[in-house]
């Protein structure tokens, strides 16, 4: 019989979180001059580790800072989670932006483009210091959004369905409509996708009188998520001392419970805004979960000194997504957001009533990559185009070879981490090292295969193995007597490869 693999603490804004333990703590941003005076500014956050070992999601919230619905889902979603029922950590952010709505004062901060650069602007040290403790190391993200004020919605999830795996877990999420779309450059769930982690945006549906049904349908499609991710365990409940408990099989030989079928979200794969064509008062003919025909009047404007009436059609068939709740407009402001659909899902819309609910599991299996024990690999952000990598599942962490490395700055901050000017491989046989700089993430002490103790830095960077670009954790050290300049270890592979140890050079990195 094989033991249970110990789970590992994580450690997050600074603090140590040990299995079966959960904290509430804050993750640390640059420091602010004001009025001669600094001050620290961090994001409040919520940490937990359970006693078995298992994957790592983090859950972030109102980035914009006015989704008030999303930031209570989150926060309810920390109360109703007992860390003796966890497989994996779990890291919970409940509002991101912190000079948003919720933050003191009247001047809002600017949002974030990330990774962020740790040596950069105070808005890209915030980025990436944000990017680091959330999303680095983490096998999926899940954002928590809402409509605009004023804006009522479909229940929604957003996310890239060209991954597999993100379409196993937007089955799960119970939502009405699944929209297939890359996310801007620059945000969150981009930048979480391009290091390879699984990210998908819940939205809620937003409008008057209607937070604590918002609230209850996003922990309902987040516990579905985490259950399917394998972090929270099937049915479980929460009892009223706060502690959980799952209910058992009546099969002693079953591990998991089956659940009722639902139908899957409705695929949505191309949108179309309306916007006024005038200002005035808005009559809304139609809302948000209406299939509409081209021609059909969704609004009435009335301008005002007494001029004629507009009418506002859709231009084609669909199902509106979002509809308006104020009743004034000004001219080129969007009213309605229409989704196309398929027939058949135009029928299956038709026939059920648009609410939130639970999807059916998805039977798609991740498609697996298979690469050799030594590959061709790139570090895009280093100025390597082309390194020789030995893939070793037996190391945990990765290594690169530096000939020479120094401190010559500080990134700045709560961490004053230091920039190191390191000589990296210039890659091909004949190619000169080249010198970068890189902002140290942490220390780790490591065993080489010789059993000598090394300290070693770690810096943060993006890896192009074959099809998958991601950013990993990478420790440098001196790799002069090695075959290879670089290692990569386990968990900068991820789920999506194995390994053939009989072959070299499977992928391309061209």
């Amino acid at each position: 019989m094989l033991a249970e693999a110990p789970a590992r603490a994580i450690r997050v804004g600074g603090i140590n979180i040990a299995p079966g333990e959960a904290r509430t703590l804050s993750i640390p941003l640059a420091v602010r001059a004001s009025d001669d005076k600094t001050a620290a500014v961090a994001v409040p956050a919520w940490a937990a580790v359970g006693p078995k070992a298992g994957p790592r999601v983090s859950i972030v919230a109102a980035l914009h800072g006015y989704e008030s619905s999303a930031a209570r889902a989150a926060a309810e979603l920390t109360r109703t989670i007992d860390p003796a029922a966890m497989s994996g950590s779990l890291v919970v952010v409940p509002v991101m932006r912190a000079g948003g709505r919720f933050a003191p004062g009247d001047r809002a901060a600017p949002l974030w483009t990330f990774p962020g650069d740790a040596g950069g602007t105070r808005e890209q040290r915030d980025a990436f210091a944000l990017f680091s403790e959330v999303t680095v190391g983490s096998t999926a993200l899940i954002l928590l959004a809402a409509p605009p004020p004023g804006r009522r919605a479909l229940p929604a999830v957003r996310a890239a369905m060209d991954d597999p795996r993100t379409r196993r877990l937007v089955a799960e999420t119970g939502a009405v409509v699944a929209l297939a779309t890359r996310a801007p450059s620059g945000s969150l769930r981009a930048a979480a996708a391009e290091a390879g982690v699984s990210a998908l945006e819940l939205r809620a549906a937003g409008g008057p009188g209607d937070e604590a049904a918002d609230v209850a349908q996003l922990v309902s499609a987040m516990r579905a998520v985490l259950n399917a991710i394998g972090v929270l365990p099937l049915d479980a409940t929460v009892r009223g001392d706060g502690k959980s408990e799952a209910r058992r099989e009546t099969r002693a030989t079953d591990t998991r419970a089956a659940r009722p079928a639902s139908p899957a979200p409705l695929p949505v794969r191309r949108t179309s805004t309306v916007r006024a064509p005038a200002g005035g008062l808005v009559e809304p003919r139609a809302m948000a979960g209406d299939l509409v025909r081209r021609g059909h009047v969704l609004a009435r404007i009335e301008p005002p000194l007494g001029a004629r009436g507009i009418e506002v059609k859709a231009r084609r068939d669909g199902l509106i997504l979002e509809s308006p709740l104020r009743l004034t407009a000004r001219a080129k402001t969007k009213l309605f957001l229409i989704g196309d659909l398929a027939r058949a899902d135009v029928e299956r819309a038709g026939a059920a009533p648009l609410r939130a609910r639970k999807s059916e599991r998805s039977r798609a299996h991740d498609t697996k990559v298979r690469a050799g024990w030594v590959e061709h690999v790139a570090l895009p952000n280093l100025g390597i185009a082309r390194l020789k990598a030995k893939i070793d599942t037996g190391a945990r962490t990765s290594a690169l070879h530096v000939a020479r490395m120094k401190t010559v700055d500080t990134a700045g901050g709560p961490g004053r981490r230091p920039i190191l000017e390191i000589t990296v491989p210039g890659g091909p046989r004949g190619k000169r090292p080249t010198k970068v700089r890189a902002a140290v993430r942490e220390y780790v002490v490591v065993r080489d295969t010789s059993g000598r103790m090394e300290r070693r830095p770690v810096i943060e960077t993006a890896l192009r193995i074959g099809p998958f670009k991601k950013r990993i954790l990478v420790t440098l050290t001196n790799r002069g007597d090695m075959l290879f300049p670089m290692l990569i270890g386990r968990t900068a592979l991820g789920p999506s490869i194995v390994v053939d140890p009989s072959r070299r050079y499977l992928l391309s990195i061209s």
